[in-house]
């Protein structure tokens, strides 16, 4: 078998990651059967342009899904934020494995975001982190940062950056401790942040039973409901916006933060709902359409007209 995957260090470390967890479930002949085949992808190949910038869909998935829709590779592993709302035809996510930490980290020597001086530069590509960094921090100047995590690591250790902010998950996968998770009820992540897809042709049955064993039910409601809170709102990477889901098996309760901001941080719409879970979880993803739904008409439909103006 062959996976697909992107070149980055995390990338193909989250693959052997899937290919262990197969291997677990299937025993360890598989793990020399999976062949790893790595693909560059437009978003690898652009460096030097925001990716709020760019135009399109998929920056970082549409190579690798025409290398699964050839038969190429049999199926690939995607950090869950990268991949589009709308999946190719003849595509679906075969699963979603046991989510990994879903909250954004600073990485600097000062502890914590509000630790950093005044004038402090911090790093990051994203609108959802840069509008919350100007929120909390106006007297910090926020910059443009591209390249894979170990990049913006180095960056930041080399002085370029007094900071950085990326995925927790990304930095406890490549085994990183040096960093400061931020409070997600305060720094709202991304959709579907520190998940995994794993995607296969939808008619290749034998795969699709295989990557079955890998499926955590938790981790795809929450993920799924996120997701929805986004379409709904139709964002993307330019639009700054962010859920958490926070699940309290011992009360059998849930609570969602969400937000969406302009660019510059100063029309901040936030939102905290909770209710109580069933025992499929199907109740989270109508409560989060309904969230962005009520974002909307709180004056977000104006943000995201303004931004898509822009």
């Amino acid at each position: 078998m062959i996976a697909g995957t992107r070149g980055s260090k995390l990338a193909v470390t989250q693959t052997k990651w899937v290919a262990d967890r197969l291997a677990d479930q299937l025993g360890e002949q598989l793990v020399r059967d999976v062949e790893l085949k790595t693909i560059m992808t437009r978003g690898d190949k652009i460096h030097d342009v925001n990716l709020a910038r760019l135009e399109g869909k998929g920056f970082f998935t549409k190579e690798i899904d025409e290398a699964l829709l050839a038969g190429e590779i049999d199926f690939a592993v995607h950090s869950m934020k990268d991949i589009p709302t709308d999946l190719p035809d003849g595509i679906i996510i075969a699963a979603i494995p046991v989510r990994e930490s879903p909250l954004d980290a600073l990485v600097s020597q000062h502890a914590g975001l509000d630790a950093l001086p005044p004038g402090s530069v911090v790093g990051t590509s994203s609108q959802r982190r840069a509008c919350q960094i100007r929120r909390l921090r106006p007297d910090i100047e926020v910059k443009d940062l591209r390249g894979n995590l170990d990049t913006r690591v180095r960056k930041q250790k080399e002085g370029q950056y007094d900071a950085v902010i990326v995925a927790e998950a990304g930095l406890k996968r490549l085994g990183y401790s040096d960093y400061y998770p931020l409070d997600p009820r305060r720094f709202i992540p991304a959709a579907a942040q520190g998940g995994l897809a794993v995607t296969a042709r939808i008619d290749d049955t034998d795969t699709l039973d295989m990557l079955a064993k890998l499926e955590d039910p938790e981790t795809r409601a929450c993920c799924e409901a996120e997701r929805s809170f986004l379409i709904c709102l139709e964002g993307g990477c330019q639009i700054p916006a962010g859920i958490y889901i926070d699940l309290n098996h011992e009360t059998g309760e849930f609570t969602m933060t969400s937000f969406i901001s302009s660019l510059d941080g100063k029309r901040h719409l936030e939102e905290v709902v909770g209710g109580k879970l069933d025992e499929s979880l199907s109740v989270l993803k109508p409560e989060a359409e309904k969230l962005a739904t009520s974002l909307l008409d709180k004056g977000g439909l104006e943000i995201i007209r303004e931004i898509r103006g822009a």
